[in-house]
């Protein structure tokens, strides 16, 4: 893969994360207007959702697990472009 490929699923993950967090600390910031936050982490981590439902009862699937699979790609492209840019 070319720098920019590993460049944009960089982007796509840190911006996956983000929102995440987001959701997160608008849920706990505001729990009572915002009990199901932006809907993101619902659809993602509850069996209500889509994703959460396929997940559901896993040990290695929720909120902050996300965000480190998310972290672990990220790492993992900047590997492959700093290993790469001898070109």
């Amino acid at each position: 893969m070319g720098y920019k490929s590993l460049s944009l699923i960089q982007v796509v993950f840190i911006a996956l994360c983000a929102f995440s967090v987001l959701d997160f600390s608008v849920t706990a910031a505001n729990p009572i207007d915002f009990a199901d936050g932006l809907f993101f982490n619902q659809f993602m981590f509850t069996t209500d959702g889509i994703v959460g439902d396929i997940f559901k009862n896993h040990d290695f699937w929720g909120t902050m697990q996300f965000w480190a699979y998310c972290f672990f790609v990220v790492a993992i492209c900047q590997l492959f472009k700093a290993l790469g840019s001898d070109k």
